[in-house]
């Protein structure tokens, strides 16, 4: 009778447990922090192939890696192309890196490209796979290719990351929020949505 009711006991701690799981998922991937009000008035272009879609796994304030940062993630298998939202300038680029985890360690590891535009910010694509930055100096076009996603660095998973930046520091109001033209309209991106590329 003890054995029976231990075994109740422990099944209920592991339900309990369960549902402590889930409840911690759900305010990661749903309940977002506080970005910047600061909104670009330039329309972006989605920085994937045209005709092609992408899910948005992490959106502005995501408490996974977003936390008071107006970017976004798009869910993106290794090696798919990365196009440039906005014409501009190559201002930095790494892609040496091929390691990439959901922990701290990695931060440093994410391969990258900065593309500066004309009024001075930043259009900053992260996690790109080794050797996945395709133009590395000079001028580069809207719509040109510039990179193939990863996942290097501090990654749960394959994505590529894009944000806007004013200033190169990680204070709330260096990052912008940026609207892009879908297949919808021109929209500010939300989390869980999946957006078309006209």
């Amino acid at each position: 009778m003890k054995r029976k009711k231990n075994y109740r006991d422990l099944f209920k701690a592991l339900i309990f447990l369960l549902i402590l799981c889930i409840a911690v998922v759900a305010v990661v991937l749903y309940v977002p922090t506080a970005v910047t009000k600061n909104i670009d008035t330039y329309i972006y272009e989605l920085p994937f192939t045209k005709g092609t879609s992408h899910k948005v796994v992490q959106g502005y304030g995501g408490l996974f890696s977003h936390k008071n940062t107006a970017a976004v993630d798009f869910e993106m298998s290794v090696g798919t192309p990365i196009m440039a939202a906005r014409d501009g300038v190559v201002y930095a680029y790494k892609d040496h890196n091929d390691e990439g985890g959901p922990f701290a360690k990695y931060k440093r590891k994410a391969n990258f490209i900065m593309i500066q535009h004309s009024d001075g910010s930043m259009g900053c694509y992260w996690h790109l796979q080794k050797n996945g930055v395709l133009v590395k100096t000079g001028k580069v076009k809207k719509g040109q290719q510039i990179g193939l996603s990863g996942a290097t660095g501090f990654v749960f998973r394959p994505h590529l990351h894009f944000s806007v930046k004013r200033q190169l520091n990680y204070s709330m109001d260096a990052f912008v929020q940026t609207k892009f033209t879908t297949s919808e309209g021109a929209v500010i991106l939300k989390n869980r949505n999946t957006y078309k590329k006209p």
